[in-house]
């Protein structure tokens, strides 16, 4: 039979196999019934391939498994849209590259492409190849953000949840195989997860100096991070029924990412030092969450009013995340295990607690103290030079309010 194209479809000698001959190569296929209806599909120029993968059709047909292969990229973008668009990545980031769908005037909704949509668009899904991630990934990595390149890390999350998309796919019947799983070696860039950022005595000074001429909900939940080492989200998640005071713990939803993803939340329950405790006691409730607005309601972000503080305090390179180091570094420096500090941060990996090690007051001892006055240069109120030890002996309410060093020129920290 000849088709509208340059080519033949011919029959084998095998039931439900065929083959078409084209000018430059034959190509085998398989037709099977599957939910009441027929499937054809192309399989490659093996005729053994093409065998296997009729029994495995016949065989998904009787477990009723039916790969719908006429869906695309952009119906995929869709429908996983509905599913995560009431996740907080998904109104951040994710939108702006699976895309979203857009209301009009007259109140109806259109879908609006992005990144991903963009490029993969009606390509159905299994056309997708590793090759196509590959140039995608280039693709994006060669886009300048702001006149800058763009980083590796940003490139990583967009294909993090291209690679979820593809999996939900799979999950529906609507890919048969994830590209992404037929990559040897990884492709995503490789990420540096050893930043151990945390404040310096001076620089806790200066912050919540800062800070008590900013909103009070920046102080309490900037305290509430160094103090039980949450996360941003799990602190700014946490509500009033969670704690118990009396008998010293909370717990909470641990909101956490794994490549890319948000994973199912876990309960996790934390104790509380005395420093938290009475943070807790001087904060008013005034509604169910523990960080919230003036009026009651959860804050959304604090990371714009973070930004300032830490600028008019004269701290660089500094994240709302590594206020999480902070509070794991001064337990190491404080004498507590590496042990003890996984449980605090809830690492599942020891290696992400190891990135503190150096802290340890061991290792203290046999290199800052061995350099002598090098590493105390910092006056104390006392105006000499503060040892070491006794700035690792502070406690947090120690460093923040009780000392109080020279005050800093203003022309540097506006």
């Amino acid at each position: 039979m000849k088709s509208k194209y340059q080519g033949e479809y011919q029959k084998t000698n095998y039931p439900g196999i065929f083959k078409y001959v084209g000018e430059k190569k034959t190509v085998y296929g398989i037709d099977y019934y599957a939910g009441g209806k027929k499937h054809r599909e192309m399989v490659g120029g093996l005729l053994g391939d093409a065998k296997n993968k009729l029994k495995e059709r016949q065989d998904q047909a009787k477990q009723g498994i039916i790969i719908q292969k006429k869906n695309t990229f952009s119906k995929l973008a869709q429908e996983y849209s509905k599913l995560v668009i009431d996740t907080s990545s998904y109104q951040k980031s994710e939108k702006y590259y699976i895309g979203y769908w857009e209301k009009q005037e007259d109140g109806t909704e259109s879908w609006k492409d992005m990144t991903l949509t963009q490029y993969f668009g009606d390509r159905k899904l299994f056309q997708v190849t590793p090759k196509d991630i590959e140039e995608y990934k280039k693709l994006r990595k060669d886009t300048l953000v702001n006149g800058k390149e763009r980083s590796g890390v940003s490139v990583n999350r967009e294909l993090e949840v291209l690679r979820h998309m593809l999996n939900k796919a799979i999950e529906w019947q609507w890919l048969e195989r994830n590209p992404f799983s037929m990559f040897k070696e990884s492709v995503f860039y490789g990420e540096d997860n050893s930043r151990a950022r945390y404040l310096k005595p001076d620089e806790m000074i200066r912050l919540f100096d800062v800070l008590e001429k900013s909103p009070s909900y920046l102080k309490n939940i900037i305290k509430g991070a160094i103090f039980t080492g949450l996360r941003k989200g799990d602190l700014l998640k946490l509500q009033w029924k969670d704690i118990d005071k009396e008998k010293g713990f909370l717990t909470y939803l641990e909101q956490k990412k794994r490549n890319g993803r948000n994973k199912e939340p876990k309960r996790v329950v934390k104790h509380l030092n005395g420093d938290m405790i009475d943070l807790l006691n001087e904060m008013p409730v005034i509604g169910e969450y523990v960080f919230c607005q003036s009026d009651g309601k959860p804050l959304k972000n604090v990371i714009r009013a973070f930004k300032t503080a830490l600028k008019r305090a004269g701290v660089t390179d500094f994240h709302f995340h590594d206020l999480r180091h902070t509070s794991a570094s001064y337990l190491l420096m404080r004498g507590a295990p590496l042990v003890s500090v996984q449980k605090h941060l809830n690492h599942k990996d020891f290696k992400m607690t190891q990135r503190y090690a150096h802290l340890a007051p061991s290792f203290l001892r046999t290199t800052v103290l061995t350099l002598g006055q090098l590493f105390s240069s910092k006056e104390s109120t006392t105006g000499q030079p503060m040892p070491p030890d006794r700035a690792r002996s502070m406690p947090f309410s120690a460093v923040v309010e009780n000392v109080k060093l020279p005050s800093v020129p203003p022309e540097k920290h506006p």
